[in-house]
């Protein structure tokens, strides 16, 4: 797609954390930290050849799964991972769906208050950030998502208190399919719960992220890493144990997704509010609505703002 093409207003935009409404608090969003996915179960077993399916019956002690138009940190969205199974060392992997928590705990954590910080693992980093190096050798899950959402800050708009205006986007596959995003989960043992306790084990992942590609860095520098359906096989298989095997799969993975394969539209701005799951979230906002946005594809200011 080549270089994109930066105003000003463009580099206005670049470095700045969007802001969500918690109840009655404004808290820090990271890149790729609200997404949708409210597919059926089924589907999504159908989709990524699910082999055990956790979440249709799930066992006591589960989590609830989260399926929603506004997925969002600590809650606990469907996951697709391999493991060889416990006491069949000769058998192949299986490849299970589950509900984890959005939010990565390491193993080495003395409790699990600091997952909403761990949400997402910067691809640059992957294999030598201790939180995350032995997770992406031997621990690789798939994020299914139907959208992710970014928001771009305005360097022409303003809200009443003269702040820069944030306006969401959703980027989705071009055909409406479902996107499988890279992601690493990890195991840890909650030392104040009891042996026997089924809740003792917490399992949870974060989203690995890339550098945006252009047109997408009109949102933000940053972007969730996107797994096509030909690499899902490989992200997933844990024999795939070397870093340099995983360093060369990291290589391979496609970096130009926005020229062909993926959408990008602006949304309602209630998607800031967590508590706001309604259906109509993924609903484009009309370009008469909009206020100092820029095109992703062509950099051109629109709305009233420009």
């Amino acid at each position: 797609m080549g270089v994109a093409y930066r105003t000003p207003a463009v580099a206005a935009t670049r470095g700045v954390a969007a802001r969500a409404r918690v109840g009655g608090l404004w808290l820090a969003v990271p890149v790729c930290g609200r997404y949708a996915l409210r597919r059926d179960v089924g589907d999504l077993v159908t989709e990524f050849e699910v082999d055990d399916d956790t979440l249709s019956a799930p066992a006591p002690g589960d989590p609830v799964v989260t399926l929603s138009t506004n997925t969002a940190p600590t809650t606990t969205p469907p996951v697709v991972l391999e493991r060889f199974r416990k006491g069949e060392p000769d058998a192949p992997p299986s490849r299970s769906l589950r509900a984890l928590r959005w939010g990565l705990v390491p193993s080495w954590s003395k409790d699990a208050s600091g997952a909403a910080r761990m949400v997402n693992a910067r691809v640059e980093t992957l294999l030598s950030k201790p939180a995350f190096g032995e997770a992406a050798l031997t621990r690789r899950c798939l994020v299914p998502v139907d959208a992710w959402y970014e928001w771009q800050t305005s360097a022409t708009a303003r809200t009443p208190d003269g702040k820069p205006l944030k306006q969401p986007f959703a980027v989705a596959a071009a055909d409406g399919s479902v996107l499988s995003l890279a992601g690493i989960y990890e195991f840890w043992k909650d030392p104040a719960k009891a042996a026997d306790d089924p809740t003792r084990w917490l399992v949870s992942f974060a989203v690995v992220t890339t550098e945006a590609e252009p047109g997408l860095d009109r949102l933000h520098e940053r972007m969730p890493l996107v797994v096509p359906r030909e690499l899902r096989d490989a992200w997933l298989d844990p024999t795939v144990d070397d870093a340099e095997e995983v360093e060369e799969l990291l290589g391979v993975m496609p970096r130009d997704l926005f020229a062909t394969e993926l959408a990008a539209w602006p949304v309602s701005r209630r998607v800031g509010n967590v508590r706001t799951t309604d259906d109509d979230l993924l609903t484009e906002v009309l370009p008469a609505e909009l206020e100092g946005v820029l095109d992703l594809r062509t950099g051109e200011l629109i709305g009233s703002g420009a």
